[in-house]
């Protein structure tokens, strides 16, 4: 037999999936199985939803001391439409890049224009950005046009649950195509790295010591196995963030 293993690192958050593979060996009912297996397989790595994208682009990018902001709209301010709120939204980030600049600090950001119309919701922002410390001050001097409300992402581990807050309007309200990207980043933007390579069919996937398991599934069947593992690396500042792959582990 043979396997393969795939795995997606984004900073500390990894996802992982180890499985075996077909081969030419294999009789139909062998490769029909194992055919079977490799598909639900890649299906727990594979980026078809929107907030699966979401999530390793913030894990990527963001940690602990970055913010999750929620910009409102007083009666008087209101716009129009979603796109007199995004030009409003824009121009806060252009005062805000102009700000950091001049204080030498950067700018990440990834924004979130809703409305939920559907439920008859007012328009309002969400916007995912680095902290530089102070930064409820600023932001509440420079938007005029309701309320900041401010927390910070160590409340979301992992980041699952909050990728998939901030894509819920499209499932709700039923208006964009499924997995298509409902968010804005700033240019630059680190990638999640993606390997996929061959391995000895007596190799799996293990999270190394201390890492915290967010998502776990199996199968084994009398041909083959797979294994996804979904995990956060441990947050020791001595080592570099994201670059040990998942643990393989042989099997006695």
């Amino acid at each position: 037999m043979a396997k393969r293993l795939k795995t997606i690192t984004a900073e500390r958050l990894v996802s992982g999936v180890c499985y075996t593979v077909a081969t030419g060996r294999d009789t139909e009912a062998e490769r029909t199985a194992k055919r079977r297996m490799s598909t639900e397989a890649q299906e727990r790595i594979n980026l078809r939803r929107a907030w699966q994208k979401l999530e390793l682009l913030i894990a990527a990018n963001f940690g602990p001391g970055d913010l999750h902001v929620v910009l409102t709209y007083d009666d008087e301010h209101l716009p129009a439409d979603r796109q007199a709120a995004v030009r409003l939204l824009r121009k806060l980030l252009r005062l805000l890049r102009r700000h950091r600049k001049a204080r030498g600090q950067d700018l990440k950001y990834i924004y979130i224009t809703e409305q939920l119309s559907a439920e008859g919701g007012r328009l309002h922002h969400h916007l995912l950005l680095n902290g530089t410390g102070g930064d409820i001050e600023v932001l509440r001097s420079l938007w005029t046009c309701g309320q900041v409300e401010l927390e910070r992402l160590d409340l979301w581990q992992g980041y699952e649950a909050l990728a998939k807050y901030l894509t819920k309007e499209p499932r709700e309200v039923g208006r964009a195509e499924v997995g298509a990207r409902s968010w804005t980043p700033s240019v630059g933007l680190a990638k999640p790295k993606t390997v996929s390579e061959p391995v000895p069919d007596n190799v799996t996937i293990a999270a190394p010591a201390g890492a915290i398991i967010l998502d776990r599934r199996e199968e084994h069947n009398e041909f083959g196995d797979y294994l996804y593992l979904k995990y956060l690396l441990p947050n020791r500042r001595e080592e570099k963030k994201g670059t040990r792959p998942p643990r393989r582990r042989k099997r006695e």
